[in-house]
């Protein structure tokens, strides 16, 4: 008989061996998983699978394997791992803006140009990210999360510098963009560096 836990606990129907794991999978998230919760990992026989990974298995009866664990993580959890991942692009939009002024500062134009479109794909995931990870937590924490003004003045400052960004670039008016980048978008990044994520992480205690 496999033995089948969620989060190292019994699950509580039992399952005919000659079921799929599919069909355990199915039935934790329509029965036993609460909600907003994600699963994320399958230990298999002490090995650790990615949820995404594991449904390659799927198909396979419950009784090829001696135990399986399913492992999950509510979405506030989740959220609070993004958050450190927030510096890391952080410090890399800082680092690839502070690139970029040099390059156009030294009339590397193309060098400086191919830095730009590399700098608005990553700060459109970082916004992507952290407006997931603020909308979660506000459905946690409601009025508790007291630095949700402070992170709509920020969103709102960040969009006008990137519509001040894109004609500057356009008219390659290198003065207007190396202040652009070198002040008000590193000012705009370390603000939610010092003062906005340390904050949300807070609430985690």
């Amino acid at each position: 008989m496999t033995d089948l836990t969620l989060n190292n606990c019994p699950i509580k129907r039992k399952f005919d061996n000659n079921e799929s794991l599919g069909e355990v999978i199915d039935h934790l998230f329509d029965q036993e998983m609460e909600r907003e919760t994600v699963l994320i990992n399958l230990e298999v026989d002490n090995q650790t699978i990615p949820f995404e990974d594991g449904l390659d298995i799927s198909k396979e009866n419950v009784n090829k394997f001696d135990k399986i664990n399913f492992q999950t993580q509510t979405s506030v959890e989740l959220a609070f791992d993004a958050v450190d991942s927030c510096n890391d692009y952080i410090d890399i939009l800082t680092d690839k803006v502070k690139e970029m002024v040099t390059f156009y500062q030294g009339n590397e134009t193309e060098k400086a140009n191919f830095e730009f479109g590399e700098m608005i794909d990553i700060l459109d995931l970082y916004v992507q990210l952290f407006s997931k990870i603020h909308s979660t937590l506000k459905r946690k924490y409601g009025g508790k999360l007291d630095v949700s003004e402070d992170i709509q003045k920020l969103d709102i400052h960040l969009l006008s510098v990137l519509k001040a960004l894109i004609p500057a670039r356009e008219k390659n008016d290198i003065i207007m963009l190396c202040d652009l980048l070198e002040y008000e978008l590193i000012d705009n990044l370390t603000q939610w560096k010092i003062k906005i994520i340390p904050s949300i992480k807070k609430l985690k205690v």
